[in-house]
């Protein structure tokens, strides 16, 4: 289990220097990111459900990580303006007049929260994580239950 935990907050801190069974996630243009890009050559995707996150209190983690591909950090934040219509919250990091951190809390779709985070490094190499969240708790506390288990 603690090496799990790791795993998440090392995911999300290099993320952000941060699937079949689809739930809720199903109606977000994102879904479109895992679909076309997930099965590609040097990207990482991950989806954990169920067992594998208890501790979390999620019922879904996913998240993609893709390198070298300028398209694909535009075909996401496109994805991305489409799912911020109707989002709760939203904060972003703007670089150079294109958002490279973005976060969305998004409307709960029956019992579940859900969260949207993105974010797209140049340095020390084109990097873009995104990460999608589902569950029972409200975003902000899913937020620090993550950076607590550091």
């Amino acid at each position: 289990m603690k090496s799990m935990n790791k795993y998440l907050v090392l995911l999300l801190i290099t993320g952000f220097g941060v699937f079949p069974g689809l739930k809720a996630q199903s109606d977000l243009q994102i879904s479109k990111v895992f679909d076309q890009y997930g099965e590609r050559k040097g990207v990482v995707m991950v989806e954990l459900t169920d067992e594998m996150l208890d501790g979390y209190d999620f019922s879904l983690f996913k998240s993609i990580t893709i390198k070298d591909n300028t398209a694909a950090g535009e075909f996401i934040r496109k994805c991305l303006a489409k799912d911020e219509i109707g989002a709760k919250k939203v904060k972003q990091v703007v670089a150079n007049g294109v958002p490279t951190s973005i976060y969305l809390q998004l409307p709960r779709k029956e019992q579940l929260y859900r969260l949207i985070l993105f974010n797209e490094t140049f340095r020390p190499e084109h990097k873009i994580t995104l990460i999608y969240i589902e569950s029972e708790n409200d975003s902000e506390d899913v937020l620090k239950l993550i950076l607590k288990k550091k």
